[in-house]
């Protein structure tokens, strides 16, 4: 094992660009991991974006070498749509080699606490206005499950760019509330939230509540009945396997084995568990074992309750639901272009020298940029350029520019 090890490097591929949670968690695992494994090998970070990791899994599942010396980070919530039978997916879970996740996931439900809702039973008599990034996406679809399931009335608005846009919106009274978010993300990202009772957590999306916060419900705990229960677990139980590490289909099981007790050794360890919160997260792990007795307990449920959450799942994501209209500001002067890629950052001046700051993605601005008249990319944009730009959120993305100068 040992001698295998000292001459190969062992690659993880993980299913998001730089600079998100699960990128910058994959990288604290691809620093420490090697420590434990035989040989202690070199340890490569790679990332394959796409279609919310699918792409990633895909490849894991089908091509990814099987000696060893590959491991995929992905999210838990791709899996589940293999469960439900999305298209695309040519993966099965429950043939991975599973190693285990370093956190069990639990996002929530929040709204502000002036939305005149402090409780989920109060969202069942009363509409609560939340927003999300997409309709198939989290915040997009969980809202409109537990209205299908438990009888909420929450109204779902998408089209933002990310939660840091749905959060602005809700900040400045556009909406009530962001219909899923991690939970740690929020806890530590936006402590004087928190702090300042300026928001209230209704709910968690998960099978049981998180230690922080014993009062609040999980959306299973309010099944009224016990094929709710069932149905309600199909969906949410995903999250429980958090941020998942596996390896590819008849992998070598020695190796896999090794990499699987590496795995759970290192996510015990202190200097970890430090790296981990210094990257604003947290460990709370599941070890492969677990990870696959969990996924046993998914595929065994009865046919018609995982029909029922099949069809519940899609119909939620294949509704319409309202989009937030962009809003457009005509007359801004560029003061400052920072950045590229997904980091790029303009500034602008308006008329009465007010300051207006936005993030933009380079290569999607580039498709809805034009500079005097003219098709052109966002990395041609100049200080002293006068703009029309369009958005959702002052701070937030800015997704079109039309400039002169």
């Amino acid at each position: 094992m040992s001698d295998f090890y000292k001459k190969k490097r062992v690659t993880i591929v993980i299913g998001f660009p730089p600079g998100g949670g699960f990128n910058r968690g994959g990288r604290v695992v691809g620093r420490h991991i090697g420590k434990y494994i035989p040989g202690n090998p070199r340890i490569i970070v790679q990332n394959m974006p796409g279609a919310g990791s699918l792409r990633s899994l895909n490849w894991l599942y089908n091509k990814a070498p099987k000696d060893g010396s590959v491991i995929g980070h992905f999210h838990s919530a791709a899996l589940r749509e293999a469960f439900i039978g999305t298209a695309g997916v040519l993966f099965k879970p429950r043939k991975f080699y599973w190693l285990g996740s370093y956190l069990r996931d639990q996002s929530v439900l929040f709204v502000r606490s002036d939305s005149g809702v402090s409780t989920i039973q109060e969202a069942m008599e009363k509409q609560v206005i939340v927003g999300g990034t997409s309709p198939r996406s989290g915040g997009g679809v969980y809202p409109r499950i537990l209205n299908a399931v438990l009888g909420t009335k929450f109204k779902v608005i998408v089209g933002y760019a990310g939660t840091g846009e749905s959060t602005l919106a809700m900040e400045r009274g556009e909406l009530q509330g962001v219909g899923s978010w991690s939970w740690s993300q929020l806890r530590d990202r936006r402590p004087q939230w928190i702090k300042d009772k300026f928001v209230k957590v209704l709910v968690f999306l998960s099978v049981k509540p998180h230690k922080d916060l014993p009062n609040v419900p999980s959306a299973v705990s309010l099944a009224k009945n016990e094929e709710d229960r069932q149905v309600l677990e199909a969906i949410f139980m995903w999250a429980e396997l958090g941020r998942p590490f596996a390896m590819p289909p008849g992998t070598n099981p020695a190796r896999g084995a090794a990499l699987r007790k590496a795995f759970a050794i290192m996510v015990k360890k202190k200097d970890f568990e430090k790296d981990i919160n210094i990257a604003s997260l947290e460990v709370d792990p599941i070890v492969g074992k677990d990870a696959e007795a969990m996924l046993a307990r998914l595929y065994a449920y009865p046919k018609e309750v995982v029909d029922r959450a099949r069809a519940i799942y899609s119909e939620m994501r294949a509704i319409k639901v309202p989009t937030a209209e962009k809003k457009k500001l005509s007359g801004l002067k560029i003061a400052k272009v920072k950045g590229k890629g997904r980091k790029m950052r303009i500034t602008f001046t308006d008329s009465s020298g007010k300051t207006w700051k936005f993030k933009a993605r380079e290569k999607k601005l580039s498709k809805k940029t034009k500079i005097n008249g003219k098709k052109a990319k966002a990395g041609k944009l100049k200080k002293g350029m006068v703009c029309s730009v369009t958005y959702y959120s002052k701070g937030g993305m800015v997704y079109s520019a039309n400039c002169e100068g």
